[in-house]
This record gives C-alpha cells, sequence and structure tokens, in this order.
C-alpha cells in the first residue's frame, strides 16, 4: 500500500515546498514510485522539477471529474510524476467549500493510485481553507515544518494544531486525520531556537 504524506503548515514561509520536493526526489532516487501532488493555487512545486510529459489536466481535473485519468504529468526524474496545480485564481477552493464529499474527494481518489506508487506527497498552501482541509484529510501522515523561531512556534500551536482538532470530527466520513510529526529544522544558534527544540515542546508524537 502507498503512503499518502502531507506537508501542512497554516504558516507561509516555513519550507513546505522545499521539504516536499527534495524529500520526493531523495525517494524516487532510491527507487521508491513517488506521486507528488501540488495543492497550493500558487504552482511553486509544479515548477520545480522539469516536466517531460504533460498531463492534460491537474489537481482541479483529479478532483472535480473525481478521475486520475490525464492528471499526472511525469518529471525528468525517475520514479517520480506529479499532479501539477492548474488553479491559479483559486476557484478549486469554492468548489471543494460547496460540494458534499469536497473535502474527503481527494482522500478517496489518491487511494486508487495506490498500486502505482510507494509514497503519495501532497504540498499544500499556508493558509487554512477547503483545499488545506482536503490535503490534509488525504494523508495517512501529516508532516509540518518548524523553523525554529517564536513567530513559527506560535502559529504552529495555535494555527495547525486548532487546525486538525477542526476537522477531527470527519472522521465519520470516512476521513480520519492522520498523525502529525514535527520537523525542526534551519536550527539557529540563537536562544529561541534552542528552547524551541528542546523537548517536550514539540515532540514528534501524534495529535
Amino acid at each position: 500500500m502507498a503512503l499518502s504524506l502531507t506537508i501542512v503548515s497554516t504558516k507561509g514561509g516555513v519550507g513546505k515546498t522545499t521539504l516536499a520536493a527534495n524529500l520526493a526526489a531523495l525517494l524516487a532516487d532510491i527507487g521508491q514510485r513517488v506521486l507528488l501532488v501540488d495543492a497550493d493555487p500558487q504552482p511553486t512545486l509544479s515548477s520545480y522539477y522539469p516536466i517531460t510529459e504533460r498531463a492534460a489536466g491537474g489537481l482541479t481535473r483529479l478532483i472535480v471529474d473525481a478521475t486520475p485519468d490525464g492528471t499526472i504529468s511525469r518529471t525528468n526524474i525517475p520514479n517520480l510524476d506529479i499532479v501539477t496545480s492548474d488553479d491559479p485564481e483559486g476557484r478549486l477552493q469554492n468548489w471543494i467549500l460547496h460540494t458534499p464529499d469536497g473535502r474527503v474527494r481527494l482522500r478517496h481518489l489518491l487511494r486508487r493510485l495506490e498500486g502505482r506508487y510507494d509514497l503519495i506527497l501532497v504540498d499544500t498552501q499556508g493558509a487554512v481553507g477547503p483545499l488545506q482541509d482536503a490535503a490534509v484529510l488525504a494523508a495517512d501522515l501529516l508532516v509540518s515544518p518548524i523553523p525554529p523561531e517564536i513567530l513559527s512556534a506560535r502559529e504552529f500551536a495555535r494555527g495547525t494544531i486548532t487546525m486538525l482538532e477542526r476537522l477531527k470530527p470527519m472522521a465519520a466520513l470516512g476521513a480520519p486525520v492522520g498523525p502529525l510529526r514535527g520537523i525542526i529544522y534551519r536550527l539557529d544558534r540563537t536562544r529561541d531556537a534552542r528552547a524551541i527544540r528542546r523537548p517536550p515542546a514539540f515532540s514528534s508524537g501524534a495529535i
């Protein structure tokens, strides 16, 4: 079975896309079959690696048409494919909001790809909204990058964890919130950085 992993944070600029791109490439390089899903209206991840075979559609087609057909592009890295972001005007957010199964549809669609990939890795935007909800609910495991600085640490505690608590009732629709792991990186030689990385401030336990 494929592992669905979503990189999530309610704060922008913490390194979600960089973590997603690097992790995907490293795993593909050791022979894992990896699918990246760019669930950020700002398509930074979609342009991270050169695309050798571009699909007719991307994330919007995947979710709205409820089919992976014609949505998976191939990158120049063997074993690494991508569903590109194709919604620069942010209309998919509104569609998800007003569709009964909008927030859980991505989860069920990605399960249909499990025989083709070992890891499905979803990048998200740094803002709360229906699209981020859908990406979170699609995951078996959530990873949140946390730079060791006070503002980022507070937003993790206030924003990201609060969002996950809000989504817990979605388990009744077959979309339980997966366990959360925090990754502290970009460590500076400051008192704040030392305090933030010291357990148990941010343990790697499940939410």
